[in-house]
């Protein structure tokens, strides 16, 4: 079957779409040696692609100080996704753009109850932050809402909710004020999704978030691995102690017991900046307490290398207060435990910190535009 004229036209716009993405800005000039495209050919892919707003006109002064060149820029604004964290004990939202950028975020103190006056309010308050954001409702992609729960293989119901204290609620109980796709995620494999983004170089990892309580996810041949049942991996309720410590699903010895920011917080009995305040002045308790903590995590890293063998991503609300000396006395103690000493690995910090939940149900949404518009693959 043959290539009709339209199917041509479509495609060279796309091409020089795809161009300008991948780039700071480019000219007609650059585009035209790259593709080899007259410019004729260049000059209305440009025009489409202004039309829709998918790209800007900007300029840069020339060596020689002439006449600036006129550079066209992707429009990372163009379209926008919601990302919404639902925690046990406030919702906190983001307005996310082309880049993975955050454009705007806002946070809502309320307990999560499974009930109506929850849900419509909920609603209310995502609907007047979408509004504030004065965007055409169909530059709006979609919202994605991460759970700290484990999301049934329909993507409609709740396997595994124990935080929240409730499997009782469904996707469609969170729609029900929205005209735009809603979906729903688990927030340590949304957080993955972010961090991945940020370093694509990361093509096997696992994600650990030391939040105030642990998840996890994996990162596997380029992508975050999706199972129907346990989705990203759940290595907090892997026993680390047997018979050790309780842990919230009312096992005993779990990582979560040992490894989260909760646990971290029941040990030093302050909160976290007065704590570390104390680690990094060389207060002997503190250091002792930080020091205990580093080497449970090590042992869960430990284990978790001996399936994987990959790299680790330290993310969460602990990751702002892991210095490089920190993250080096894991690795040791990883090293001193391991079976496998030749092995050489990395352990990263995260880069989007406590707001890599959000930023990554967003990106899910973003993912699939961007491979609509054939920019990533």
């Amino acid at each position: 079957m043959s290539i009709t004229t339209t199917e041509i036209r479509k495609l060279n716009c796309s091409m020089v779409y795809k161009m300008i993405y991948e780039s700071d800005g480019v000219s007609k000039d650059m585009i035209s040696r790259e593709l080899n495209f007259s410019l004729p050919t260049i000059s209305q892919n440009l025009n489409t692609l202004l039309a829709a707003n998918k790209i800007y006109r900007g300029s840069v002064q020339t060596a020689t100080g002439g006449r600036p060149a006129v550079l066209y820029k992707f429009n990372a604004n163009a379209k926008i996704a919601i990302g919404v964290e639902v925690l046990a004990e406030r919702l906190n939202v983001a307005a996310v753009n082309l880049r993975g950028e955050i454009l705007r975020n806002d946070t809502l103190e309320i307990s999560f109850l499974t009930d109506e006056a929850y849900f419509s309010l909920f609603g209310g308050w995502i609907n007047r932050f979408i509004n504030s954001l004065e965007r055409d409702p169909q530059d709006i992609l979609g919202i994605a809402v991460t759970i700290q729960g484990i999301v049934a293989a329909d993507g409609e119901h709740i396997l595994y909710g124990k935080i929240l204290n409730s499997n009782a609620f469904s996707r469609s109980d969170f729609a029900r004020c929205f005209s735009c796709p809603l979906t729903l995620i688990h927030d340590a494999e949304a957080a993955a999704i972010a961090e991945h983004w940020h370093d694509p170089s990361l093509e096997n990892a696992i994600y650990l978030s030391l939040n105030p309580h642990l998840g996890s996810a994996v990162i596997l041949h380029d992508g975050v691995l999706h199972t129907p049942q346990l989705s990203s991996g759940t290595v907090e309720h892997m026993t680390l102690h047997p018979n050790g410590n309780l842990c919230y699903c009312g096992k005993r010895g779990c990582a979560d017991a040992y490894c989260s920011a909760n646990s971290l917080l029941r040990s030093a009995a302050e909160n976290f900046p007065a704590f570390f305040q104390n680690v990094r002045i060389g207060n002997i308790k503190a250091v002792r307490i930080w020091h205990n903590y580093l080497q449970e995590l090590a042992l869960l890293i430990d284990n978790l290398r001996m399936v994987t063998g990959s790299d680790i991503i330290i993310g969460g609300l602990l990751a702002k207060y892991f210095s490089p000396e920190d993250l080096q006395y894991v690795k040791n103690s990883v090293l001193s435990y391991t079976t496998f000493r030749t092995v050489d690995f990395q352990i990263h910090k995260g880069h989007h910190g406590e707001k890599a939940a959000l930023v990554g149900a967003a990106l899910t949404f973003i993912c699939d535009y961007l491979k609509k518009e054939a920019l990533i693959s």
